[in-house]
C-alpha cells in the first residue's frame, strides 16, 4: 500500500510530463477502438444486407433441400415452430419463403426468373424492401396477383409498372403452374445478379401459384448483428427436430463471402499491426523523456540508500497507473465516438455514393459497438504500455548512482 501511495504522489509531482504520457495512451486506444469498430461495422452491416435478402444468418429447410433444391423438398408451415423460435431472445425476427423458378414471358420476350414468396410485412421491416422502389409501389399481402421485379429483368423484358407478366413453371409435385400478375414496382436491388432475376410476390399467391399451400422450402432467421452464430444455431437444433429439418448457417451457405471477409480482415490485420507499432514507438517516446527527465533524481535516491529493484518497482506501478488513467479516459472517449457514430452511420454522398451502388454496397459506414472491441483492443494497448514501462526499471538496475547525479 505504501509503494502504491508513494507511486501515486510521484506522477503528480511533474503534472505536464504525466498529462503527456496519459495523452498518448489515451489516443492510441481512441485511435485503436475507432479502427476496429469502423472495420467490424462494415462487415457487419455487409453480412446483414447480403443475408437479409437471401439466406438469413440461419436457415431451417427440409433435411436434404441444399442438395437438391427443389419446391418438392418444401415443408410444411408450422405455426408452433415459429413461437417455439421466437422465444429464443437472439432471434429477431422470422422470415417464411418460398423459393423456385419460373419462365417469365412479356409480349415478345421471354426470360428465366428467380421467384420469390415472400411476408411483405417481415420484408418490409427487416430489409427495408419498400425503400428499394424506384418506379411504383410496394405491394399487400392480400395482392395476390401482383408483383415486384428487379430494375435489371424490367430492362431485359422491356416491362414497366402496371404491365402484366406471364409466368410458367412446375410446381409441386409435378403439377403444372401458370398464371398473369401485374407489375405493382420496379425495384433496384443491391446485387446486380438478383437485379437481373428475381421477382417476388406474396407468399399466399406463390403458394397458389405452385400447388402448394401452406408449404415453405426455407424459413429464414434473422439475429441481431453481434450475435454468437454457433450457439444460435445450437439453440434452434434444441427446437427443432433435427431427423426432419436442416440448420445452416450463413458461412455454411455461402462460403464464397465468408472466405472473401477473411482474406479481407488479414489486410486489416496488418494495418492495425502497423498501427500499433506506431502507438509503441509513440509510447516509449513518452517514458524515454521521462526516464531522462529523472535520471538525477533516481541517481539520489539510489546513493541514500533505496534499493534498486524497489525504486524499479515503483517507477513500473507508476507507469502502470499512468496506463491505466489514459486506458480509462480513451475507452470512455471511444465509447460516446462509437455510440455518435452507431446512432448517425457516415453517409456517402455525390460520385462516391454512385460507386458504392453499382458496386452492389450500401454507402453508408457503420460502427460496430461490441463490447469485445473495447475489452481486446484496451486491453492491447495496455500490455503494450506495461511491457515498454518495463524499460525504465531495466535502466535503474543498471544506473549508476554518481554518473546519474552529475549528468
Amino acid at each position: 500500500m505504501m509503494f502504491l501511495k508513494l507511486a501515486w504522489l510521484n506522477i503528480w509531482r511533474n503534472r505536464r510530463r504525466t498529462l503527456i504520457t496519459v495523452a498518448s495512451v489515451f489516443f492510441a486506444v481512441l485511435l485503436a477502438i475507432t479502427f476496429r469498430s469502423v472495420t467490424d461495422g462494415v462487415y457487419e452491416n455487409m453480412i446483414h444486407n447480403v443475408v437479409s435478402y437471401s439466406s438469413g444468418y440461419l436457415q431451417i429447410h427440409k433435411k436434404g433441400y441444399w442438395d437438391e433444391q427443389s419446391i418438392d423438398n418444401s415443408f410444411e408451415a408450422d405455426e408452433q415452430l415459429s413461437k417455439k423460435l421466437l422465444n429464443n431472445p437472439k432471434i429477431t425476427y422470422l422470415m417464411p419463403r418460398l423459393e423456385t423458378f419460373a419462365l417469365s414471358s412479356f409480349a415478345d420476350k421471354t426470360k428465366g426468373v428467380m421467384v420469390l414468396g415472400i411476408d411483405p410485412v417481415s420484408e418490409k421491416e427487416v430489409n427495408r424492401l419498400n425503400e428499394k422502389i424506384i418506379e411504383g409501389q410496394y405491394f399487400e399481402s392480400n395482392n395476390v396477383d401482383h408483383i415486384l421485379i428487379g430494375s435489371g429483368l424490367a430492362e431485359q423484358l422491356n416491362t414497366k409498372v402496371n404491365d402484366t407478366l406471364v409466368l410458367i413453371g412446375q410446381g409441386y409435385h409435378a403439377s403444372s403452374a401458370a398464371g398473369k400478375f401485374k407489375i405493382d414496382g420496379i425495384l433496384k436491388l443491391g446485387s446486380p445478379e438478383l437485379n437481373s432475376n428475381v421477382i417476388y410476390m406474396p407468399l399466399q399467391a406463390s403458394q397458389y401459384l405452385y400447388g402448394a399451400e401452406n408449404r415453405l422450402t426455407s424459413l429464414s432467421i434473422m439475429l441481431g448483428k453481434t450475435s454468437d452464430l454457433e450457439s444460435s444455431k445450437r439453440a434452434v437444433e434444441n427446437t427443432i427436430d433435427i431427423e426432419a429439418y436442416e440448420v445452416m448457417t450463413w458461412k455454411q451457405m455461402m462460403p464464397e463471402m465468408d472466405q472473401f471477409i477473411e482474406a479481407d480482415s488479414a489486410g486489416h490485420y496488418i494495418i492495425i499491426g502497423i498501427l500499433y507499432f506506431i502507438i509503441s514507438f509513440g509510447l516509449f517516446g513518452t517514458l524515454l523523456m521521462m526516464t531522462f527527465e529523472r535520471n538525477r533524481e533516481f541517481g539520489i535516491l539510489i546513493a541514500i540508500g533505496m534499493k534498486k529493484r524497489l525504486l524499479a518497482y515503483v517507477v513500473l506501478l507508476e507507469s502502470i497507473m499512468i496506463s491505466l488513467m489514459g486506458c480509462l479516459m480513451g475507452v470512455l472517449a471511444g465509447i460516446l465516438i462509437v455510440h455518435l457514430f452507431t446512432e448517425n452511420p457516415v453517409q456517402f454522398s455525390g460520385s462516391l455514393r454512385e460507386v458504392y451502388e453499382d458496386y452492389g454496397f450500401e454507402p453508408i459506414i457503420y460502427f460496430s459497438g461490441h463490447i469485445r472491441i473495447f475489452i481486446t483492443q484496451t486491453l492491447i494497448i495496455l500490455v503494450l504500455a506495461i511491457l515498454l514501462a518495463l524499460y525504465p526499471g531495466f535502466k535503474i538496475l543498471r544506473l549508476k548512482p554518481v554518473d546519474a547525479i552529475n549528468s
